[in-house]
């Protein structure tokens, strides 16, 4: 389910539940409609409200923990593309194909990250597209260094492009976790209750109405907002290419 589409789901629940609650407030009997009985009603209400708040506080913070990540490791292996291209730029024409190459892999990994459909594929595609960017980074092993400080420098690229591959399996693994169904739909069940409750004892006007509806809004905006956070590569919010595309735009020169 994208995120999208259970922030919908959020969204409609919610407010059909606070619609729930105005509608059946007419068939609550008297004596449970006193002040004292209200008055623990909304304790509850506020512990619940509190209890959500701070698991929502902490889903979200994991969530944009791992898309930072996500952007830390797509900025560190933009520097070190760059830094592999000037060191190759000192073995002459000899790695002047090598460097095209890894300049059109960067190439490559920005218009998939732009696409409608982001950096993502399934386990097969991830295991290939691994094993092309190998290939392109064997080019760098199969250089004949003629000098110790060329030997040193096709180390060095060596290792930059180690770090690369690490990663990008790093990345690729961390995208298959996610926040599980059933705790989204145990947080859900919450959220509706709070407005089942609140729709229960609040006043049938105009105002409220606008009030419940921005409320479910808000809420259903929340769990877009984990959910979307946990695809860094996919979904309306990615990961800026902006450190990708200057190094594209270095590399070569």
């Amino acid at each position: 389910m994208s995120a999208l589409t259970f922030a919908a789901f959020v969204f409609i629940a919610t407010f059909l539940a606070a619609l729930a609650g105005l509608r059946l407030q007419q068939f609550v009997p008297e004596k449970y409609t006193d002040e004292a009985t209200e008055g623990h009603i909304k304790v509850v209400l506020g512990m619940l409200s509190l209890l959500t708040t701070v698991v929502l506080g902490f889903v979200t913070a994991e969530a944009k923990n791992s898309f930072d990540n996500a952007a830390k490791i797509v900025s560190d292996s933009a520097v070190r593309l760059v830094s592999i291209d000037r060191v190759l730029a000192d073995f002459g024409d000899e790695a002047a194909g090598v460097r095209g190459k890894i300049k059109q892999a960067a190439k490559d990994w920005i218009a998939r990250i732009h696409s409608s459909e982001g950096d993502a594929h399934s386990d097969l595609r991830a295991v290939q597209r691994g094993d092309e960017l190998e290939d392109v980074f064997d080019g760098i092993k199969a250089l004949k260094p003629t000098s110790d400080a060329l030997a040193r420098d096709q180390a060095r690229a060596t290792d930059l492009a180690d770090g690369i591959l690490h990663d990008r399996w790093v990345l690729t693994t961390e995208r298959t976790a996610s926040t599980p169904t059933v705790f989204l739909f145990v947080v859900l069940a919450w959220l509706a209750l709070e407005f089942f409750i609140f729709g229960l004892f609040a006043t049938r006007n105009a105002a409220v109405m606008a009030a419940t509806f921005l409320g479910a809004l808000t809420v259903a905006s929340a769990m877009f907002l984990v959910l979307d956070l946990e695809g860094p590569m996919t979904g309306p919010m990615r990961v800026s290419t902006k450190t990708l595309e200057r190094a594209v735009a270095i590399m070569g020169q």
